[in-house]
Parts: structure tokens; C-alpha cells; sequence
């Protein structure tokens, strides 16, 4: 009866999950009202225990995030889209400009009396170069338009979120229900040492990146690069992205300063390599500690798939979920062990 009821569990959970994949297109807008509400949850929780009722608590909460995202947008919107248009007209320019570098680059390359199989070597280098080039160019395009064109995730998100927050305790009963009472202590646990992974780490993220952001968007006005503001913006979502977000982030400023000259380029990737020890040598280790616990290898493999799955939302959600499912393994084992 026991085997029955895991195969009949284990069957309702895979055809979930094949169901979400299958309508993965519409999912945004709902992860991320439950993103929202994960990360606000203990707020509203610190205000119930003040004798706030949790509709109110909700509200207050959000009135206190309105408050901060407009300071930000009346302080940076309005030159982050003027910024974005420029960037829009002139990153074609821009890009060919780069590309016609280049091609002087490799003239006074064939001018060097260099090996013919090398010769070749670099002529495949450079080609590859400027398609690269090219399809970032494009794909920075896209991911840029694609955040404002998605106005109704974030519309319809914290509304969402509300009612995850205002029938919080009922969606977490019913999930308890659903386990066999047998299994509902251990099932508690490992709730409870997820959620203690997760909620440091992501908040932690969120900290840090917005940090990173600040403080590369500073350098880049000193160092008087245009499109600073966005280019920080840029920065610090990439920086979100453990391991291959620094260098994702760092390459748009540093063709823009490439444009103005070669020593700009070379500051600005100083600047990147002293962002990214400050926080890998102050900020991750104060701020995350070893919360998560992933090998780098573990983690660039959850950002691979991740984004070979779900694209630009996978690559965010990877490595919370690769922690989480580091937590359940490991909880697995531990439950083995003391069975065996």
C-alpha cells in the first residue's frame, strides 16, 4: 500500500512538472508574484506580530517598496530611457565601428610576415569576433526592450503576490495535507532548512548585485563613459548570475569605452576586475556567507541548463533551485542513513 501510494505521488508530481514545462511561456508573471511574496513574507510577518492585520501589513509593505521604487525612478528613470534610446539608434554604429577596428586591427596583422596556417588561425578568429560581436549587440537589444515590453509581468506580479501573501498559511496547510502524516515532520523539516538556504541567499543576491550596480555605474561617471547609468543597471542584473555574470555584465561597458579608446577600455575592465574582488573578498563573504554551498562546477552547470531550459528567467532561477535541490538531496541521505 506504501509503494502504491509513492509510485501515485511520484506519477501526480511528474505529470506537474511536465505540465509547467509544457506551459512554461505563461509562468513568469506567476513566479515572480511568488518571488515577491517570498521575499516580503517576512516583513508582513514582523508586522502581524505587532497586531497588524495581514491585509494591512501587505499594503504597508508595499506602500514602503513604492516609496523607495519611485525615489529611484524620479532619480534615474528619466536618464535611463533617454540613455536606452541612444543606445537603441547608435549600437548599429557603434557595433560597425568596433568591426571596422578590427579589420585595421588584422591589416596590420597580414602586414606582419606571419606562418600561412596562422594567418588562417586569425582570419577564423576574427570572423568569429565580429559574429559574436554582432549577436551580443543583437541579443543586448532584445534583452533590453524585452524588460520594458514586459510591463504586465510587473503589473500583474504584485497583485499576485497579494493573495499568495493574504492565504499564505492556507496554500502552506494544504501543502502539509498533501503528505502522508507519517512523513509530515521530516517533510516540515526540510521546508524549514530550504527556506533557511533560500531566503538568505536570494535576499543576499538582491543586496549585493544592487551594490555591484551602484558602485560600477559610480566608476563608469568618473571615468566619463557615456550610458553609465545604464550600463551599471546592466551590471549589477548580470551580477546576479554567479561566476559568468561579472564578465556577461562587464562587456557592454567595455565596448562603449573601447569606442572612446583602447586605455578607457582597459580602465573600465580595472574597474570591473576591483568590483568583482570587493565583492568576492567583502561583500559574499559578509553578506551570503556559505549559504548555498554549490560547487562552481555544480553551478555553472544549474546556469547552463537553466538557461537552456527557460532562458533569461532560468539562468536567475538556477541557482536557488540547484541549492534547494542540494538541501532535498541531502536531507534524502540523511533519512537513508539512519533507515539503513
Amino acid at each position: 500500500m506504501l509503494q502504491f501510494r509513492f509510485i501515485l505521488y511520484g506519477a501526480g508530481l511528474s505529470i506537474g512538472l511536465l505540465f509547467l514545462y509544457s506551459v512554461r511561456g505563461i509562468l513568469g508573471p506567476f513566479i515572480l508574484g511568488a518571488a515577491i511574496a517570498y521575499l516580503a513574507r517576512p516583513l508582513v510577518k514582523k508586522l502581524e506580530e505587532r497586531q497588524v492585520p495581514r491585509s494591512a501589513a501587505i499594503l504597508l509593505v508595499y506602500m514602503g517598496f513604492a516609496v523607495v521604487v519611485g525615489v529611484l525612478s524620479y532619480t534615474f528613470i528619466p536618464s535611463l530611457i533617454a540613455e536606452l534610446n541612444q543606445v537603441l539608434v547608435r549600437l548599429p554604429r557603434q557595433t560597425n565601428k568596433i568591426e571596422d577596428l578590427t579589420r585595421g586591427a588584422v591589416g596590420d596583422l597580414k602586414r606582419l610576415p606571419l606562418p600561412v596556417n596562422l594567418q588562417e588561425a586569425i582570419d577564423n578568429m576574427i570572423q568569429r569576433s565580429e559574429q559574436l560581436i554582432q549577436g551580443f549587440a543583437r541579443q543586448l537589444v532584445d534583452f533590453l526592450v524585452g524588460i520594458f515590453s514586459k510591463l504586465l509581468w510587473f503589473t500583474l506580479a504584485p497583485v499576485l503576490a497579494y493573495y499568495i501573501l493574504l492565504d499564505w498559511d492556507a496554500i502552506a496547510r494544504r501543502w502539509v495535507e498533501a503528505v502522508p502524516p507519517s512523513f509530515r515532520p521530516a517533510f516540515m523539516l526540510l521546508i524549514q532548512e530550504i527556506d533557511g538556504v533560500l531566503t538568505g541567499f536570494v535576499l543576499g543576491r538582491l543586496i549585493i548585485s544592487a551594490i555591484v550596480g551602484a558602485l560600477v555605474t559610480l566608476g563608469l561617471v568618473l571615468l566619463d563613459i557615456q550610458f553609465a547609468t545604464l550600463l551599471g543597471l546592466i551590471a549589477g542584473i548580470f551580477d546576479l548570475i554567479p561566476y559568468l555574470g561579472p564578465v556577461l555584465g562587464g562587456i557592454p561597458a567595455v565596448m562603449f569605452a573601447f569606442l572612446k579608446s583602447p586605455w578607457k577600455a582597459l580602465w573600465v575592465v580595472l574597474l570591473f576586475v576591483l568590483v568583482n574582488q570587493l565583492e568576492a573578498v567583502i561583500l559574499s563573504p559578509r553578506i551570503l556567507g556559505a549559504r548555498v554551498g554549490l560547487h562552481p562546477v555544480v553551478t555553472i552547470f544549474a546556469l547552463m541548463a537553466g538557461g537552456s531550459l527557460f532562458g533569461v528567467g532560468g539562468v536567475l532561477l538556477a541557482v536557488p533551485a540547484a541549492a534547494a535541490l542540494r538541501v532535498l538531496l541531502s536531507f534524502i541521505g540523511r533519512v537513508l542513513r539512519v533507515c539503513g
